[in-house]
Protein backbone atom coordinates (compact mmCIF):
# COMPACT_ATOMS: atom_id res chain seq x y z
CA UNK A 1 0.00 0.00 0.00
CA UNK A 2 1.46 3.19 -1.01
CA UNK A 3 0.52 6.38 1.11
CA UNK A 4 -1.93 8.89 0.18
CA UNK A 5 -3.07 11.89 2.60
CA UNK A 6 -6.49 13.36 2.44
CA UNK A 7 -5.34 15.87 0.01
CA UNK A 8 -4.68 13.26 -2.04
CA UNK A 9 -8.03 11.14 -1.54
CA UNK A 10 -10.39 14.46 -2.47
CA UNK A 11 -8.14 15.47 -5.65
CA UNK A 12 -8.55 11.38 -6.89
CA UNK A 13 -11.94 11.49 -5.63
CA UNK A 14 -12.66 14.71 -7.67
CA UNK A 15 -10.66 13.89 -10.76
CA UNK A 16 -12.14 10.85 -11.17
CA UNK A 17 -15.84 11.59 -10.46
CA UNK A 18 -15.22 14.51 -13.46
CA UNK A 19 -14.05 12.06 -16.11
CA UNK A 20 -16.41 9.45 -14.71
CA UNK A 21 -19.17 12.42 -15.70
CA UNK A 22 -17.76 12.91 -19.05
CA UNK A 23 -17.92 9.14 -20.41
CA UNK A 24 -21.56 9.09 -18.52
CA UNK A 25 -22.63 11.49 -20.59
CA UNK A 26 -20.39 10.41 -23.91
CA UNK A 27 -22.06 7.17 -23.22
CA UNK A 28 -18.14 5.94 -23.40
CA UNK A 29 -16.15 3.57 -22.07
CA UNK A 30 -18.37 1.08 -20.03
CA UNK A 31 -15.70 -0.45 -18.19
CA UNK A 32 -13.65 2.38 -17.32
CA UNK A 33 -16.43 4.88 -16.39
CA UNK A 34 -17.60 2.48 -13.79
CA UNK A 35 -14.13 1.45 -13.16
CA UNK A 36 -13.22 5.53 -12.36
CA UNK A 37 -16.71 5.60 -10.59
CA UNK A 38 -15.88 3.22 -7.94
CA UNK A 39 -12.22 4.40 -7.56
CA UNK A 40 -13.90 7.68 -7.08
CA UNK A 41 -16.42 6.93 -4.71
CA UNK A 42 -13.08 4.76 -2.20
CA UNK A 43 -10.88 8.03 -2.15
CA UNK A 44 -13.86 10.21 -1.18
CA UNK A 45 -15.17 7.87 1.34
CA UNK A 46 -11.09 7.67 2.71
CA UNK A 47 -11.32 11.31 2.70
CA UNK A 48 -14.50 11.98 4.67
CA UNK A 49 -12.99 9.07 7.29
CA UNK A 50 -9.47 10.88 7.21
CA UNK A 51 -12.31 14.32 7.65
CA UNK A 52 -14.01 12.01 10.77
CA UNK A 53 -10.69 11.15 12.42
CA UNK A 54 -9.56 14.75 12.62
CA UNK A 55 -6.61 12.91 10.74
CA UNK A 56 -4.32 14.79 7.49
CA UNK A 57 -1.67 11.72 7.16
CA UNK A 58 -2.91 8.45 7.13
CA UNK A 59 0.38 7.04 7.94
CA UNK A 60 0.44 8.01 11.80
CA UNK A 61 -3.07 5.78 11.43
CA UNK A 62 -0.99 2.70 9.56
CA UNK A 63 1.70 2.90 12.32
CA UNK A 64 -0.56 3.11 15.50
CA UNK A 65 -2.53 0.92 17.21
CA UNK A 66 -5.91 1.11 15.98
CA UNK A 67 -6.28 -2.02 14.66
CA UNK A 68 -9.72 -1.44 13.46
CA UNK A 69 -8.56 2.11 11.71
CA UNK A 70 -6.38 0.55 10.13
CA UNK A 71 -8.25 -2.36 8.42
CA UNK A 72 -10.83 0.47 7.53
CA UNK A 73 -8.57 2.41 5.77
CA UNK A 74 -6.83 -0.61 3.93
CA UNK A 75 -9.93 -1.88 2.85
CA UNK A 76 -11.86 -1.62 -0.57
CA UNK A 77 -14.69 -3.15 0.92
CA UNK A 78 -17.10 0.00 0.31
CA UNK A 79 -19.76 -1.17 3.26
CA UNK A 80 -16.94 -1.21 5.62
CA UNK A 81 -15.99 2.30 4.97
CA UNK A 82 -19.96 3.40 4.45
CA UNK A 83 -20.16 1.38 8.35
CA UNK A 84 -17.44 3.68 9.87
CA UNK A 85 -18.78 6.69 8.52
CA UNK A 86 -22.19 5.98 9.92
CA UNK A 87 -24.08 5.00 6.52
CA UNK A 88 -24.63 1.49 7.12
CA UNK A 89 -27.55 0.10 4.89
CA UNK A 90 -28.29 3.32 3.40
CA UNK A 91 -26.76 2.28 0.81
CA UNK A 92 -27.57 -1.00 -1.20
CA UNK A 93 -25.43 -3.29 -2.92
CA UNK A 94 -26.69 -6.21 -4.78
CA UNK A 95 -24.88 -9.23 -5.69
CA UNK A 96 -23.73 -9.89 -9.23
CA UNK A 97 -22.59 -12.93 -11.06
CA UNK A 98 -19.58 -13.11 -13.61
CA UNK A 99 -19.81 -15.57 -16.41
CA UNK A 100 -17.30 -17.52 -14.52
CA UNK A 101 -20.28 -18.04 -11.79
CA UNK A 102 -17.97 -15.61 -9.31
CA UNK A 103 -19.76 -13.94 -6.86
CA UNK A 104 -19.83 -9.93 -7.07
CA UNK A 105 -19.59 -8.12 -4.17
CA UNK A 106 -18.77 -4.65 -3.60
CA UNK A 107 -15.40 -5.49 -1.72
CA UNK A 108 -14.51 -6.51 -5.50
CA UNK A 109 -16.64 -5.10 -7.40
CA UNK A 110 -13.38 -2.70 -9.09
CA UNK A 111 -12.03 -5.82 -10.16
CA UNK A 112 -14.64 -6.47 -12.33
CA UNK A 113 -14.47 -3.29 -14.59
CA UNK A 114 -10.42 -3.30 -14.01
CA UNK A 115 -10.05 -6.90 -16.09
CA UNK A 116 -13.37 -6.27 -17.94
CA UNK A 117 -15.21 -9.17 -17.08
CA UNK A 118 -18.54 -10.10 -18.08
CA UNK A 119 -21.32 -10.94 -15.95
CA UNK A 120 -24.24 -13.23 -16.34
CA UNK A 121 -26.82 -11.80 -18.66
CA UNK A 122 -29.80 -12.23 -16.25
CA UNK A 123 -27.30 -9.90 -14.01
CA UNK A 124 -27.15 -6.91 -16.44
CA UNK A 125 -30.18 -4.75 -14.53
CA UNK A 126 -28.31 -5.25 -11.37
CA UNK A 127 -24.97 -3.86 -13.20
CA UNK A 128 -26.70 -0.86 -13.47
CA UNK A 129 -28.52 -0.50 -9.69
CA UNK A 130 -24.49 -0.94 -8.67
CA UNK A 131 -23.62 2.10 -11.07
CA UNK A 132 -26.34 4.40 -9.82
CA UNK A 133 -25.82 3.74 -5.89
CA UNK A 134 -22.18 4.42 -6.51
CA UNK A 135 -23.40 7.80 -8.06
CA UNK A 136 -25.78 8.63 -4.80
CA UNK A 137 -22.73 7.82 -2.36
CA UNK A 138 -20.24 10.18 -4.67
CA UNK A 139 -23.56 13.11 -4.17
CA UNK A 140 -23.06 12.18 -0.38
CA UNK A 141 -19.53 12.88 -0.53
CA UNK A 142 -19.81 15.83 -2.64
CA UNK A 143 -21.87 17.02 0.42
CA UNK A 144 -19.55 16.34 2.99
CA UNK A 145 -16.50 18.15 1.34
Amino acid sequence: MILADKRDYKQGYRKHYITYKRLRNDNDDLNSRRLLLVYSVECGLKYLLLDKWHEENPKNILEGNDEKKKSVLKTHNLEKILKELGQQGVFKFPQLLTIHNDSIIIENYHQLYRYCIRIKEKDKGIELTYEEELKKIANWIEEGM
